[in-house]
């Protein structure tokens, strides 16, 4: 066996352990992490987008009963997020091309709204 000190001069020493830092996170760091991470999969699954489709659909017979209309065209913006309080506008029109412009305003984040026709042009 070749001593350490020869070793070295030759050329391959092994070098001296190291310590080396290792970062372990605690339990509570842990905790909080999932914690975070949970909240933001409910964030992302209670950001659901509203059903437009629907609402158009609903919208098109509750303006043709009310206002005994036919073939009415309902447009409602595509990217409206279900969340409760929120308002954005709609617009319906006929064959005439009179329109009017229709507030609609979210109930909660299920997807029930209340409306009401804010401005009407000919």
């Amino acid at each position: 066996m070749i001593d350490p000190v020869r070793r070295a001069r030759l050329g391959f020493a092994r070098p001296e352990p190291q310590e080396r830092p290792v970062h372990v996170p605690s339990r509570s760091r842990l905790a909080r992490a999932a914690g975070l991470a949970a909240i933001a999969v409910l964030a992302a699954a209670c950001s659901r987008p509203l059903d437009i489709d629907g609402l158009e659909s609903q919208l098109k017979t509750d303006l043709e009963k009310e206002f005994d209309a036919k073939d009415l065209t309902v447009t409602c913006p595509d990217d409206v997020k279900a969340e409760a309080g929120s308002t954005f506008e709609c617009q319906a029109s006929d064959a005439t091309g009179a329109t009017v412009v229709i507030t609609v305003t979210q109930k909660n984040d299920q997807g029930e709204v209340t409306w009401k026709v804010t401005d009407a042009s000919t």
